[in-house]
This record gives C-alpha cells, sequence and structure tokens, in this order.
C-alpha cells in the first residue's frame, strides 16, 4: 500500500477544514453571522478573525524564510496579538471578514503547494516556526486543529456540548486515520482532546483519551503531571 505523502495530506487536512467551516456557516442566520461578540463570548466574527490572522500570521513568516529574508525581531506575546485582533475586527461585517478568510485561505493552500516533502517533514528546517519539530505539525497543530477548536468553541459557549464534542472527536479521528502521522503527533491529538473533556467534566472520557494519548507518546506522561488543564482530572482520580 503506497502511504500518502505529509503534503497531500495536509491539503486534504486544510481543505476538509474549510469545508467544515463552510457547513458550519451555512446553518447560522444572518442576525448569528453579523452578530458582535464581547472578549468572553466570541461571535463568529471573532473567530473568524483570529483564525484568519493566524493563517496570515504563518504565510508571512514562511514567505519571509522562502524568500530568504529575515523575519522582524521581536513580537508581542500571543494574548496580546488576540487582544488586538479582536478589538480590531469586532465592528466589522460579516461579509468584509468573511471574503479575507477566505482570501487568505487561497494564500495558504498555494504555499502548502510550493512546498516540498523534505521541507514539510526535516525537522528544525524551519526552526523559527516549528522549534525542533518538522513543518507539517504547524499545519496540523496550529492550522487544521486549531481552526477546528474555534468551531467547537462556538458551541461550547453556547451549551451545545454534544455539536462541539463531535467536532473535536471528528478532528482527532481523520489524524488518527491518516497512516503516514506518527505516534507522537496522533497522541499529542489525543492529549489535548483529553484537555478539552477534562475542560467539560467529562471524566471518563478525559482519562481513556489521556491514557490513549500516553500510550502513543509516552513523553506526554510527565508533562501531564503538572498540566493545569488536566489538574482537575488528577483531582477526581486522587
Amino acid at each position: 500500500m503506497t502511504v500518502q505523502p505529509f503534503k497531500s495530506l495536509i491539503l486534504e487536512l486544510l481543505q476538509q477544514g474549510h469545508h467544515d467551516e463552510e457547513a458550519f456557516l451555512q446553518e447560522l442566520s444572518e442576525a448569528e453571522l453579523n452578530a458582535n461578540g464581547t472578549w468572553k463570548l466570541w461571535s463568529v466574527k471573532d473567530h473568524m478573525a483570529h483564525k484568519t490572522f493566524w493563517h496570515q500570521h504563518l504565510i508571512e513568516k514562511l514567505t519571509a524564510i522562502l524568500q530568504h529574508q529575515a523575519l522582524p525581531p521581536g513580537e508581542e506575546d500571543e494574548e496580546q496579538l488576540n487582544s488586538i485582533t479582536f478589538e480590531k475586527h469586532k465592528l466589522q461585517p460579516f461579509s468584509a471578514l468573511h471574503a479575507e478568510s477566505e482570501r487568505v485561505y487561497v494564500q495558504l493552500i498555494k504555499i502548502v503547494e510550493q512546498l516540498s516533502e523534505e521541507e514539510l517533514t526535516t525537522s528544525r528546517r524551519f526552526s523559527a516556526i516549528s522549534d525542533d519539530y518538522p513543518l507539517y505539525t504547524v499545519f496540523l497543530g496550529s492550522c487544521y486543529e486549531h481552526d477546528e477548536e474555534h468551531l467547537a468553541y462556538y458551541y461550547k459557549d453556547r451549551h451545545d456540548l454534544l455539536r462541539a464534542i463531535q467536532i473535536r472527536e471528528r478532528c482527532a479521528s481523520r489524524i488518527m486515520q491518516a497512516e503516514i502521522v506518527p505516534d507522537w503527533v496522533k497522541g499529542s491529538f489525543l492529549y489535548n482532546l483529553a484537555c478539552f473533556y477534562t475542560e467539560q467534566k467529562q471524566w471518563e472520557n478525559a482519562a481513556a483519551r489521556l491514557q490513549e494519548a500516553v500510550a502513543r507518546n509516552p513523553d506526554l506522561k510527565e508533562r501531564a503531571k503538572s498540566d493545569p488543564e488536566l489538574a482537575a482530572l488528577h483531582n477526581q482520580s486522587a
């Protein structure tokens, strides 16, 4: 059996994520699409602006590296960037934010198409973006998983936990089914799912997913002991 290359997998997952978002948007009314949110309860527009910013951020950094340009020194911390993005776009109409999201999505697909399998899979090849890990992990985590998380957040914040769980489980399932993805990456997705279940006080599901995660990526065992996102789970089992 021929194993799917990472480039093909990334493109497929990004396209599936885009399809998930479009299906999500089609279910909402005009009022829901154009509603303004708050910092504590993000609207559709807030989630979309946030996702678009981080996609564009990645594209700009990758483009600079590929063109052998220096990356700008020093950046605001992530929380500050999220706050700035929220304030900048919170009153914009949905139509404008959606158009920008679509434009950036096309750019993201194009830059993945330009990358070689070697560039995607060689550790430390893009250390300014992915630290010691291969670049493909950024597309799987910071793009695909991150976008799916925000769809789940929307439903969770509106007390539709069933829909939120379906989205998170589907996100992880696609990774689990990809033969090319190594166990340590699959373990990280399951670990994040365990954190999600812990936040929802779904103790049995959280414990099961954490056990699966550690089985696939034993390095996660030590991290789990001190992770504040899993503290409530540990307290339950103490």
